[in-house]
């Protein structure tokens, strides 16, 4: 009988957190004017006066607030806001304003506590911290002085956090580094993309068993391409040590010439990215088949 029992724990805490997990993604659907089948929809994301919904989007933990970046456009006096919209009375809020003058790219720290962004500069991008407070959140941080440009700054675990910027002695050979910190103790890995160019958007997952990452073609014609600016999928083999990026394919990178700021959800359903095309802003597309294909092509 008490094997049984335990039998049933078992059961009823496996189904209860794939119910977590699959919380991530349970209100997208009011974002949408359809789901995505396979091709990428328009996000009905709103931007106050001004602005336009075209940094990457982040979801909180229970899946009711989204967080995403807004821009009055692309010049060295350009501003930039992080905003909010939470799910409630079966629709999405209006957007409000949370970090003012961030270039965006908001992302979680596992617990839902933390959020890591960063200061909107037109050639240092600086990553910043902000922790949750009982009144909203407090006054963000920079993440490790020293660094002169931390680009894309993430956090999927505990001590363990990851940003792109370019190699030391040459800015124009960017790479993605993961930093590590244990007691008094922190350490730098940088990933080996050495990829030519200004910035890496990228995601990194929450296992961090894959990255998403931004790839230019005039820079680096030695990869696959659809379009000028493509999104591409690299695994990690063994500790650090990643795999050559792999290309996710026409039907995410032929919406536009350029694609960039991913993200995708806790339980791998979606992709979400920005793009240029007629309609600017971002977009979202089914992202497990891409994930297996991706995989299929690794083997």
């Amino acid at each position: 009988m008490k094997v049984q029992v335990f039998s049933l724990f078992l059961v009823i805490s496996f189904l209860g957190i794939n119910k977590v997990s699959s919380q991530s993604s349970k209100y997208l659907a009011s974002l949408v004017d359809s789901l995505p089948n396979g091709i990428p929809v328009f996000v009905n994301l709103q931007a106050p006066k001004g602005y336009m919904a075209l940094e990457r989007v982040t979801v909180s933990k229970e899946g009711r607030s989204l967080f995403y970046g807004v821009r009055n456009g692309y010049d060295s006096i350009s501003k930039a806001h992080i905003v909010k919209i939470t799910y409630r009375n079966k629709k999405w809020s209006e957007p409000e304003v949370i970090f003012a003058d961030s270039s965006g790219a908001p992302s979680f720290s596992r617990n839902g506590k933390v959020m890591y962004f960063q200061y909107d500069h037109p050639f240092f991008p600086k990553g910043i911290y902000s922790k949750k407070t009982e009144s909203g959140w407090s006054k963000p941080i920079r993440f490790m002085e020293s660094l002169k440009k931390s680009h894309y700054l993430q956090a999927p675990k505990k001590n363990s956090y990851y940003f792109s910027a370019g190699i030391k002695g040459n800015d124009k050979i960017q790479d993605i580094y993961h930093v590590t910190t244990r007691k008094s103790d922190t350490i730098f890995k940088k990933l080996d993309f050495n990829l030519k160019g200004d910035f890496i958007d990228f995601f990194v997952s929450r296992d961090e068993s894959f990255l998403i990452l931004i790839i230019n073609k005039n820079q680096n014609p030695n990869y696959e391409f659809h379009q000028t600016s493509n999104l591409f999928i690299s695994f990690r083999k063994d500790k650090n040590v990643w795999s050559k990026p792999i290309n996710l394919g026409k039907n995410v990178n032929t919406v536009s010439p350029w694609n960039w700021g991913p993200y995708v959800t806790e339980d791998n359903k979606y992709l979400f990215f920005s793009s240029w095309p007629k309609k600017v802003g971002t977009y979202l597309i089914d992202f497990e088949p891409l994930l297996k294909k991706a995989k299929a092509k690794l083997n």
